[in-house]
């Protein structure tokens, strides 16, 4: 079973997928009252300052994420032969 963190992490992750490959308007206000809603009624253990950690988290993570998968794709680009990188 998933934890109040885990939980609010898999339905915000899942949220911002959404709501930029279907290019949602308003996406920021929409993504925020959903994510209330997701907070009062599946991860009601998780106070404001829960909330703003996990952001901040995400957000390093994601910075740092970024840095590897350029770093990987660089990789792969610079072989002659990309399926190379797989083996």
């Amino acid at each position: 079973m998933l934890s109040d963190r885990e939980r609010w992490i898999v339905h915000f992750c899942c949220m911002m997928t959404i709501a930029r490959m279907t290019g949602l308007p308003n996406r920021t206000d929409v993504i925020a009252h959903i994510m209330g809603e997701v907070r009062r009624e599946r991860t009601r253990s998780l106070s404001d300052e829960d909330e703003d950690k996990l952001l901040a988290d995400i957000n390093e993570e994601m910075s740092g994420g970024r840095n590897m998968f350029k770093y990987l794709t660089d990789e792969v680009t610079r072989r002659n032969d990309p399926s190379e990188e797989w083996r």
